[in-house]
């Protein structure tokens, strides 16, 4: 079983360094590991549902919600 925390995390780091990242704050994971809520430095959120997602489509997910 992948580790959706770790995906989570090294994605965060990332993503940080791209254009489509540059306001992100951070990436977390909800206790139930059905969605990551994206929070930006300006202080908006956005969820994005994961659930049953292998390690790929969460990345995908996350990042179609970027751009």
């Amino acid at each position: 079983m992948e580790n959706k925390q770790e995906i989570i995390g090294r994605l965060s780091i990332l993503l940080k360094a791209t254009r489509a990242g540059w306001d992100l704050d951070r990436l977390k994971l909800s206790e139930d590991q059905e969605e990551v809520l994206i929070i930006f430095r300006s202080g908006c959120e956005k969820k994005v549902n994961i659930a049953c997602d292998s390690g790929i489509a969460i990345i995908q997910d996350v990042i179609r919600s970027l751009v």
